[in-house]
């Protein structure tokens, strides 16, 4: 089977695994990824300077992206390179006849994306009707949706063949708003980000001065939907319990709250800017639990890669977080928007080393050993595939 992935840096921490899991299995697999200068530090990228030229190029004519050659086959991973800004450029029509051209010539049996196409990119619907799509947000978060946005989105749903949701929640929602058949979607779910372990093996020196034992993590890119207002109000009760407790909020974005309140506590250590793997694998290191407080939400790639290391996640029962975390044995749910619950259950993982020992050993259990290891997550795209017809 000849597989082509056609992937963004954004989903990097999700698609290597998977990508990964086909090679072993011994599939035929080209990864596409598309990168431009908007989007050069993401997940696993931090590209320094874009290659100034747009064109179809190997992954590692990109130094930064050669750490990974020992995570994964990376002969057959490409970037789709974009050296201009804007979507609507010549060049990126350009790069989208050149994608064209790959697909045609490569006569691949399956074409599998987990990219929403904008402006040029979008006459590949066109050309190609074989798509399937990897829905990661079946519903635009809050305050992140736009006429271009709906537009586009709704092309792609009208366009792709069939589908991927990450979460078996909304479903039902997501077909019956888009008119999409159920037998059309394949509900799968994401195993750890292990690759941010390639960046434990190296001499990591971490600049924050957190303290290693009683911290919490909040990481990822800070907007109001992730509700970490809720969770600096939580601090304030775990403080008066554990006194030497701490928050670390770690992401790029804007704070859309009063922080100085708890800066002045000395509760919260605020690292506002891109957090990339060396640090967050540094971070991740010396916490305790990480939490995600969001007031709503699909999945989340934190979970996974919190996962990937061990640690427990509290997360809030919103979207289908609740289907990534085992409430009570690999972390735990609460209710959004409620500092008080947040607090008991960051208070009762801090306080109890057996807790915390339990939580980890489940974590290595499932994820690991169990059903939501890559390779049968793997195995059930390769069974949806045939189902679909699509050889």
């Amino acid at each position: 089977m000849k597989i082509l992935y056609l992937g963004s840096s954004h989903f990097a921490d999700c698609d290597f695994p998977l990508v990964k899991a086909l090679q072993d299995m011994g599939y035929d697999v080209t990864y596409l990824i598309l990168l431009t200068p908007n989007s050069k530090r993401t997940t696993l990228f931090d590209i320094k300077t874009i290659i100034h030229q747009n064109n179809i190029i190997k992954a590692t004519d990109y130094s930064e992206l050669q750490v990974y050659t020992s995570y994964m086959d990376m002969t057959k991973v490409y970037i789709v390179n974009r050296s201009c800004k804007k979507e609507s450029s010549w060049a990126a029509f350009h790069l989208m006849v050149k994608i064209a051209r790959m697909i045609k010539k490569e006569k691949f049996d399956i074409i599998h994306t987990d990219v929403i196409f904008k402006m040029h990119n979008a006459f590949l619907y066109l050309l190609f009707s074989r798509w399937i799509l990897t829905v990661h947000d079946p519903f635009p978060h809050t305050g992140e949706d736009s006429f271009k946005v709906r537009f586009f989105r709704k092309l792609a749903f009208k366009k792709a063949k069939s589908f991927v949701l990450l979460n078996s929640t909304q479903k039902h929602h997501f077909c019956k708003t888009f008119n999409i058949n159920e037998r059309k979607v394949l509900v799968n779910s994401l195993g750890v980000y292990d690759s941010i372990r390639l960046f434990l093996r190296r001499e990591i020196s971490c600049p924050a001065k957190i303290c290693e034992e009683n911290n919490v993590l909040f990481f990822g890119r800070i907007s109001p939907y992730k509700g970490v207002d809720y969770l600096c109000r939580a601090m304030l009760k775990v403080r008066d319990v554990i006194p030497n407790a701490t928050l670390t909020i770690a992401g790029g974005g804007m704070l859309y709250f009063d922080i100085n309140p708890y800066l002045e506590k000395g509760i919260v250590e605020v690292k506002n800017h891109y957090i990339g793997m060396e640090e967050l694998a540094c971070l991740l290191t010396k916490c305790t639990v990480v939490v995600c407080p969001y007031t709503d939400a699909t999945q989340s790639g934190v979970v996974m890669t919190a996962f990937s290391l061990y640690k427990p996640v509290i997360a809030t029962r919103t979207g289908g977080l609740a289907e990534q975390i085992d409430n009570g044995k690999t972390g735990f749910i609460v209710p959004p928007k409620d500092a008080n619950a947040l607090a008991d259950e960051i208070i009762k993982i801090l306080r109890e080393e057996k807790i915390r020992n339990q939580l980890k050993n489940n974590i290595k259990k499932k994820f690991e050993k169990g059903e939501q290891n890559w390779r049968h997550i793997a195995e059930k795209y390769i069974d949806f595939y045939q189902k679909q017809c699509i050889l």
